[in-house]
C-alpha cells in the first residue's frame, strides 16, 4: 500500500504492511530529517548584519586614507563576533604596526593573551605604515561582506516559543543602594599598576563605578536597597510574605543570602520565607520570575507580597592588574516589591525565557569558593590548599570568544522570545539591558537593530553591578 509518513513533509512511499520494515523505514526517515535540520541549522548563521554591516563607516566616498583607517578602527570592536580564525589577531598586529612601527625587541611579557598580541604584531614587522592601513581595511571589507550574507534561519522565525504569560502582576515599589566610595579610572590605573590613562583608551565604556567598604556586607547593603523599595511601596516587612534573594556574588556558602537579608531586615524570628535564587548575572531576573509563579499559585492570597533583592560586591573577585576586567565591574544593590495585580490594573508579565548555552561554561568563570578547589586540603585543614591560587579565585573572561556566542544565539533567542525582536523593538518603548560593558552593548544594539536612545545605560557611572545593575 502506498502510506503516507510525515505529511508535512510531504513523503509518499510505497510500504508493504510488515510491521518491522514500517518501523525501520520511519526511523530511517526520521534520522534523515533531522540530520537535515541539524546540518541547515549548523550551515546557516545566525548573526544579522547590524548597522555598521549595512553601511561600513569607513566606506564613505568623502574620507581620506587616514580617516578611512580610523573610522574602521573605531567600528572594530562591534565586529567582533563576525571575526574567525586569525583574524582578531591580524587586526590588532595590523594596528599596532600602523600606528606605532615595528614592535619593540624583546621577550612579551604577561599571560598567553599578552604573548598571543605581542607575536600578532612582531608578524607584521617592517611594512609601512600606509599598508598596513589599507591591509586593515580590506580585512574588514571582507568581514562585513561575509557577516552581510548571515540571515536568521526560517526555522526561528516560526511561531515562537515563548507565549504571553499573562501573570498578572504589580511592582509595588524600588529602591537601590549604592556604596558611597566612588572610584574613578584613574584609582583603578593606580590599583593595577596599569599604564596611567590606558582605561581611557579601552572600551569599557565605565568612567566610574562604585566599591563597596572593607566592613561592607553584601546583606546590609541588600537590607539598605530593600527598605527603600518597601518604604516606597508602602508596605511594611511585616507584611511580607517571601524574601527572594537573587544575587550573583554570595555572601557566604552557608546560610545563603535569603536569611542573612531576612536577619538584617530585624525579621530573623519572623517565619518569613526566605531563600536565594542564584544564576549569576540572570539572578534577578529569574528572582523576578520564581515570585510571580509564587503569585500565581492557587493558595496564594490575593494580598501576598514578595520582596525581590539583589546585591554585588563584585569588586572583591575581580584581579586588579587585569586590564580588561578591572575597570568593568562596580557594586551596589537593588530591589523591588510586587504583588498580585487587578485585572482593572492590567499590569502583567508577559513574557520570560531563558536558553543555556553550557558549551560556553569557561568563557566567564570564577573557579574558586567551591569544592573544586577548597581553601583547606583535605588531607592538611592546617595549612592553605595550593591548588586554590589567586587565579582561580579572580574573575576570568574571554571577552570576544563571549561576543561571538552572544551574535550566534542572540537573534535567534529574540525571535523565540517575540516575533521581530532580532531585526527591532517594534512597540516596546524600552529596554533595560544587561549593562556588561560598552562594545557588548553597542555590538548588540547594531547587530538587533535596536535603537541606541531606546536602551537604558548605567554603565558609564555605576560600570556592570552584576544582577543589581539591570534592576537600576
Amino acid at each position: 500500500r502506498r502510506v503516507r509518513l510525515f505529511p508535512s513533509l510531504g513523503v509518499m512511499l510505497p510500504i508493504w504492511l510488515d510491521p518491522t520494515l514500517f518501523a525501520a523505514i520511519s526511523a530511517l526517515l526520521l534520522a534523515l530529517v533531522f540530520l537535515h535540520r541539524r546540518t541547515a541549522s549548523a550551515a546557516a548563521p545566525t548573526a544579522e548584519a547590524g548597522a555598521v554591516l549595512r553601511a561600513p563607516p569607513w566606506q564613505s566616498p568623502k574620507l581620506s586614507e587616514t580617516e578611512c583607517f580610523e573610522a574602521a578602527v573605531k567600528a572594530a570592536p562591534r565586529l567582533l563576533g563576525y571575526l574567525v580564525d586569525n583574524e582578531p589577531q591580524s587586526l590588532y598586529g595590523l594596528y599596532k604596526q600602523a600606528t606605532l612601527g615595528d614592535a619593540p625587541a624583546g621577550g612579551a611579557g604577561g599571560g598567553l593573551k599578552a604573548r598571543a598580541k605581542a607575536a600578532a604584531w612582531r608578524a607584521q614587522a617592517g611594512k609601512e605604515a600606509a599598508a598596513c592601513r589599507a591591509e586593515y581595511v580590506a580585512l574588514l571589507d571582507g568581514v562585513t561582506k561575509r557577516a552581510a550574507a548571515c540571515v536568521l534561519p526560517p526555522s526561528l522565525r516560526q511561531k515562537p516559543r515563548c507565549a504571553d504569560l499573562r501573570c498578572r502582576v504589580r511592582i509595588l515599589g524600588t529602591g537601590h543602594y549604592l556604596p558611597p566610595n566612588i572610584v574613578t579610572n584613574r584609582e583603578i590605573e593606580r590599583r593595577g599598576g596599569l599604564e596611567p590613562l590606558s582605561l581611557d583608551r579601552a572600551r569599557s565604556g565605565v568612567t566610574e563605578r562604585r566599591f563597596a567598604a572593607d566592613d561592607e556586607r553584601a546583606s546590609a547593603m541588600a537590607a539598605a536597597a530593600a527598605r527603600q523599595a518597601l518604604e516606597a511601596a508602602g508596605v511594611a516587612p511585616e507584611s511580607l510574605t517571601c524574601i527572594v534573594h537573587a544575587s550573583g556574588t554570595p555572601e557566604q556558602c552557608l546560610p545563603d543570602g535569603g536569611p542573612l537579608l531576612q536577619r538584617e531586615l530585624g525579621l530573623g524570628g519572623s517565619g518569613i520565607r526566605a531563600f536565594s535564587v542564584h544564576a549569576t548575572c540572570l539572578s534577578f531576573l529569574v528572582g523576578l520570575e520564581t515570585a510571580c509563579m509564587l503569585l500565581a499559585r492557587a493558595d496564594t492570597p490575593d494580598d501576598a507580597l514578595i520582596l525581590v533583592c539583589s546585591s554585588e560586591i563584585s569588586s572583591r573577585h575581580v584581579d586588579p592588574t587585569d586590564e580588561h576586567v578591572a575597570p568593568l565591574f562596580g557594586d551596589g544593590a537593588a530591589a523591588c516589591v510586587v504583588r498580585k495585580a487587578s485585572w482593572r490594573e492590567g499590569s502583567a508579565l508577559h513574557r520570560a525565557h531563558m536558553e543555556t548555552y553550557a558549551d560556553g561554561a569557561s568563557l566567564t568563570e570564577v573557579r574558586g569558593g567551591g569544592t573544586n578547589f577548597p581553601f583547606h586540603r583535605v588531607d592538611d585543614r592546617a595549612a592553605p590548599n595550593p591548588a586554590a591560587t589567586r587565579e582561580v579565585n579572580h574573575f576570568q573572561m574571554d571577552g570576544p570568544a563571549t561576543m561571538r556566542m552572544v551574535l550566534q544565539h542572540g537573534p535567534g533567542f529574540m525571535e523565540r522570545l517575540r516575533p521581530g525582536l532580532s531585526s527591532g523593538l517594534g512597540d516596546i518603548a524600552w529596554v533595560v539591558p544587561h549593562q556588561a560593558s560598552g562594545l557588548a552593548l553597542d555590538a548588540i544594539t547594531d547587530a538587533l537593530g535596536w535603537p541606541a536612545e531606546r536602551m537604558l545605560r548605567t554603565l558609564d557611572r555605576l560600570g556592570n553591578v552584576v544582577r543589581a545593575g539591570t534592576h537600576r
